[in-house]
């Protein structure tokens, strides 16, 4: 996979696609979840903090594993992934978010597993539809 560069970033065309499954999963979950009232704006509230959770300790991580390079060059937690270990803990820390907001809010746990499957499977599948077309475009 290519990518591009808007001013001094270098951005992957695969964060490019993982942005746009995001939205789609995001508007396939409101589409569910429609008649749930309430209970939606939880969800989508809990799944969007879990999922900024997750990315921003796996982006941070590096200052706990590479912590010379942060270091030797400050800035450079910006431009550095945190590589196997941080998508690891992110994952633990997202996880870890979404268990305790199940257990704040007293819907049933069938209602969350249900539309935390239908936000996977799309983001799944549009991730795999969007991968696909870029590669049949270039």
């Amino acid at each position: 996979m290519g990518a591009f560069l808007i001013g001094p970033f270098l951005v992957k065309y695969e964060w490019v696609i993982v942005l746009l499954s995001g939205i789609v999963s995001y508007f396939i979950i409101v589409q569910v979840l429609r008649d749930s009232g309430e209970y939606k704006k939880v969800f989508l509230n809990v799944i969007l903090n879990s999922v900024l959770i997750g990315f921003f300790t796996y982006k941070f991580s590096s200052i706990l594993f590479q912590t010379e390079n942060i270091l030797s060059s400050p800035m450079g937690f910006l431009y550095f992934s945190g590589g196997r270990k941080g998508i690891i803990l992110g994952a633990f820390f997202a996880i870890f978010y979404l268990v305790l907001a199940i257990k704040k809010y007293n819907y049933p746990l069938n209602t969350w597993i249900h539309g935390i499957v239908y936000g996977s499977v799309t983001f799944m599948l549009s991730y795999w539809l969007f991968r696909t077309l870029l590669i049949l475009l270039f």
